[in-house]
């Protein structure tokens, strides 16, 4: 079976990634599954099975990305038809339904002809992708001529029920405002935000408003002193050491990335990157908050 290339996301993520583990990582449910029968479709050869240590074997050059997002294992299946068609099923396993969401988030397409498949999927010409709790599922088509989309559809939804319930989207991404917000733009950074390590991990999206682009972020942390020390590494870092950090609003220039508006409050530190617009920082900074007050009191 010929190895799938990764061909998206990787330019930003090396950037921004790295190889300090979460902190708030943890075990996630999983369940054991079987590939589907499809009707007019045999499987071929056996099913494949990759590890952590093993995946390079299938996704060379890009598993180094997987693993940062504390992939678990893949399990890869390939049908034919009598018209000499082939789709290939590919299964990946990460230890969080979060960390499935950044691993998809950074090869998604902002522009793709979304789904309402497991918890969001996408499709295109001979590519179907999809997320489904912990589960990442990659779904390809060769010479499936005019059917493709049918095809593609017919095996997402079976492999879906295999799966079960599809989950949702990080509930943190409802803190982002829309105004502005460019669609399905938001991604996880699982480690190494910024390109320090010290900012373990962080949802951004990107924004446009009256054509200043900029983008937002919001880090959790694990819990408030997590947050206070991660302030003080940053303003160390930035040549703005305080003795004593307090939450509240900051403004401070660094040198990889410019002029940063960032707010800091219990467990989360949130900032805007690219506005040099004082009023536009603290507006967005605002909506912000209001949008994590208003998750904390639905959670």
């Amino acid at each position: 079976m010929k190895k799938r290339y990764l061909i998206h996301g990787l330019l930003f993520s090396y950037l921004v990634l790295g190889w300090v583990r979460p902190l708030w990582a943890s075990n996630s449910e999983w369940k054991t599954f079987t590939f589907p029968e499809v009707v007019g479709w045999r499987q071929s050869g056996e099913i494949q099975t990759f590890s952590p240590e093993t995946l390079f074997e299938y996704i060379n050059g890009g598993a180094d990305l997987y693993l940062t997002y504390d992939f678990q294992e893949l399990k890869v299946a390939e049908y034919l038809n009598e018209k000499k068609a082939s789709v290939t099923l590919e299964v990946y396993r990460h230890k969080t339904p979060t960390l499935a969401f950044g691993i998809y988030s950074q090869e998604r397409l902002p522009d793709a002809n979304f789904l309402e498949i497991g918890c969001q999927g996408y499709i295109e010409t001979n590519v179907l992708n999809f997320l489904a709790g912990p589960y990442y599922v990659k779904i390809s088509s060769f010479k499936t001529g005019p059917e493709d989309r049918e095809i593609l559809m017919t095996f997402a939804k079976r492999i879906s029920e295999a799966l079960g319930p599809g989950g949702a989207l990080p509930s943190i991404l409802s803190s982002f405002p829309e105004e502005g917000k460019k669609k399905n733009s938001e991604k996880f950074i699982a480690v190494k935000f910024l390109g320090y390590a010290f900012l373990h991990s962080a949802f951004i999206a990107d924004y446009e408003v009256s054509g200043t682009k900029f983008k937002l972020f919001v880090i959790e942390g694990v819990e408030r002193n997590d947050c206070r020390e991660m302030m003080q590494k940053y303003l160390q870092q930035t040549g703005n050491p305080a003795k004593d950090v307090v939450e509240g609003h900051y403004t401070l220039s660094d040198p990889y990335h410019g002029e940063m508006g960032l707010y800091w409050k219990g467990r989360n530190i949130w900032g805007i990157l690219n506005v040099n617009d004082a009023s536009l920082r603290s507006k967005y900074l605002k909506f912000v908050e209001e949008g994590l007050k208003k998750k904390v009191s639905s959670d």
